[in-house]
């Protein structure tokens, strides 16, 4: 039997079976998922996204996970998607700060009330689009985005009141807001590549890092920097970014499976971010650490000297200006 004959014999086969004969000769498409964290709410997303497409396309696309910086830094995986030799990358908005000034408006302290307030504000119908395609003139475009978890410090020595953090070195997200709060309290922000900040914080070179629970706790961060103080003054979203070029080459029901895997996969990963980080602020002292709440006026204080610099950085910024006035707007109708 030759080549046309064993084709012609497997569509036959598929019309006796109810199948497409299409899906004999199905292409398969890599799907090269990176992100430089491990087993948090960035991890957990990729997963449901491999098992939906899985389900979804019959395994045309071929999903494969790399975590903890695998395919790169986090400025390397950024080039990988806009010259698409990688798929898809997850990782904060504020990274691409570099690329569009407006990807900080979600780091506004103090905008958001709690973890799904924020995810509910940024997939607001108002915001969603837009803000997911702010990458879109390099190349790179959103599929979902959620709140990943709030922003906690971790540091070497106790964090209890606002004054213990004058004089320390912080890592911080790559933003400008982020160096604002922390000028504002007389510390200075460090921004590095999460990969950098254990041996980082273990060579003194910083003193702790703002950044969620749910990420410096599976990564051990509590063996070298044990204190832990909870402000719910932030929040941290992430998204899954998407490589135009790569987009591209997919039939467009392919490319129409993975933004309807994507909004299936948002909710469900945001509520389990909340979970994880409630579990991780019950295992961080369990595990060795010391978990420090700052008293009710400290937070006070701490909410009111931070929420100006939304306003100020973003509010006159005409980079910012429309889009954190859309968020601003979508904070307040999504407020419960």
């Amino acid at each position: 039997m030759n080549f046309r004959d064993i084709t012609l014999t497997a569509i036959i086969a598929g019309f006796a079976l109810g199948l497409s004969p299409t899906i004999v000769s199905a292409k398969t498409y890599t799907m090269k998922i990176g992100f430089a964290t491990i087993h948090d709410s960035q991890h957990k997303s990729a997963q449901w996204m491999k098992k939906e497409l899985a389900r979804t396309t019959g395994g045309q696309i071929d999903v494969k996970i790399f975590p903890l910086s695998q395919l790169g830094k986090i400025p390397r995986q950024i080039e990988g998607i806009q010259l698409g030799v990688q798929e898809a990358f997850i990782t904060p908005p504020g990274f691409f700060v570099g690329i569009n000034a407006a990807f900080q408006v979600p780091d506004a302290p103090a905008l958001f009330d709690d973890m799904l307030h924020q995810g509910r504000t940024l997939n607001h119908p108002t915001v969603r689009d837009k803000f997911l395609r702010l990458a879109e003139h390099v190349g790179v475009i959103g599929n979902y985005i959620w709140c990943a978890g709030d922003t906690s410090f971790a540091t070497r020595k106790p964090f209890k009141t606002l004054s213990d953090l004058k004089g320390r070195k912080i890592r911080v997200l790559a933003s400008k807001i982020e160096i604002a709060l922390m000028k504002e309290f007389g510390a200075s922000g460090i921004p590095m590549p999460f990969t950098e900040v254990l041996p980082a914080i273990q060579r003194r070179v910083v003193d702790g890092v703002r950044s969620g629970i749910i990420v410096m706790g599976p990564m051990k961060f509590y063996t070298v920097a044990k204190h832990l103080t909870l402000t719910g003054q932030g929040y941290i979203p992430s998204a899954m970014w998407l490589s135009k070029i790569w987009l591209k080459k997919l039939p467009a029901d392919l490319q129409q499976a993975i933004f309807t895997a994507g909004k299936k996969v948002s909710p469900l990963v945001a509520r389990w971010a909340v979970e994880l980080t409630q579990e991780w602020e019950r295992k961080w002292s369990e595990l060795g650490g010391t978990v420090h709440q700052l008293s009710a006026a400290d937070k006070k204080e701490f909410a009111d000297r931070v929420r100006p610099i939304g306003d100020r950085m973003l509010a006159s910024n005409p980079k910012t200006a429309e889009m954190y006035k859309l968020v601003k707007a979508a904070a307040k109708l999504t407020r419960k």
